[in-house]
């Protein structure tokens, strides 16, 4: 996720460093861009290339702004509002594909303020199928009948869900409340239907890279394994495939795991990552020295993904383990 935030006021800017400075440890988020006034300028530069923006400011001043670049839910960005006091943050587009509203919940935790979320699905303590797809790496079929199944659900009628036992880590109180929830392992996608009117969500491919140290123990790789997934909220059985370079093709410590899990391990030859190009990896100068490429894990992972996959987690390292996961 790559958000911008822009400020107005002085206060503000001292808002926007804290969220800088908080937002750029987590490894979900890929970058975090600071704008300092010329909102309207702003906005025009980062609304069709970033996943969230962060408008500290007034109200009319980030809808304004917002205006003309609005189209649809499907695809507009995330949009906060945090007031100067930091005393409120606004959920005000995006709320369920953008994911605007778990924004605003994780924002607001960091700064100690107020959430406000308006949606009617939230504030009736119903799960929107569109949150369901954002929240847990689903795409979207059928988006025309999403209304339907969220109207339902804010009327107080069980939508149909039905699910295999694979992806039944989605199921929590909440989604207990909307859902009636049918287990089917005939199938590996999720239906949510009610009164003829469906909405499947398939999970996207998962690729986790791995880079590691020489004769790195296996436990070490499953603990960084298991730390990322938490961090995404998925058990490692959700990860399609884990990837790795041709160098650590032979290290025991990957390939416990990777029978561990019981997936397949694809093995990038080192060229292709040398000529591998993508802003979304970072750089390191250690493995550059070691092996003349930038990374191994980020490159890995985006290579054995489809030719539009993009990072939802950035390198990450764990005692001797590197870990980046893509979806495409």
């Amino acid at each position: 996720m790559n958000i911008a935030i822009i400020s107005v006021t002085n206060q503000g800017k001292e808002i926007s460093d804290k969220l800088c400075e908080e937002l750029s440890e987590n490894p979900t988020i890929l970058s975090v861009t600071q704008y300092h006034k010329n909102v309207f300028k702003s906005v025009d530069e980062t609304f069709d290339k970033c996943d969230c923006i962060i408008g500290i400011m007034a109200s009319g001043i980030m809808i304004r702004a917002i205006a003309s670049h609005v189209e649809s839910k499907l695809s507009d960005p995330a949009v906060l509002l945090v007031d100067d006091n930091a005393n409120f943050v606004i959920s005000l587009l995006s709320g369920h594909m953008g994911g605007a509203n778990d924004l605003t919940q994780y924002i607001s935790s960091i700064l100690d303020s107020t959430p406000v979320i308006t949606t009617s699905t939230d504030v009736n303590n119903r799960v929107g199928i569109d949150s369901i797809a954002k929240r847990y790496y689903f795409n979207l079929e059928n988006p025309k009948n999403i209304k339907f199944i969220n109207k339902a659900l804010v009327n107080n009628r069980l939508v149909n869900l039905t699910l295999p036992h694979s992806l039944d880590y989605i199921i929590d109180d909440n989604l207990r409340k909307s859902y009636n929830i049918i287990l089917d392992n005939d199938i590996n996608y999720v239906i949510a239907e009610i009164d003829g009117h469906e909405v499947i969500l398939r999970p996207k491919k998962l690729v986790m890279g791995i880079g590691a140290r020489r004769d790195i123990p296996t436990q070490k790789v499953y603990y960084a394994i298991i730390q990322a997934c938490e961090i995404l909220k998925i058990p490692p059985n959700r990860i399609d495939f884990f990837a790795t370079a041709d160098i650590k093709s032979n290290e025991k410590g990957i390939l416990d795991n990777v029978d561990r899990f019981n997936k397949e391990l694809i093995i990038i030859d080192m060229d292709r990552i040398k000529n591998f190009d993508n802003n979304e990896c970072s750089h390191s100068d250690f493995v550059m020295k070691q092996f003349g490429v930038k990374g191994v894990c980020e490159p890995a992972s985006l290579l054995a993904n489809d030719n539009n996959s993009h990072l939802i987690f950035r390198k990450t390292a764990y005692n001797g383990v590197t870990i980046a996961v893509s979806s495409n």
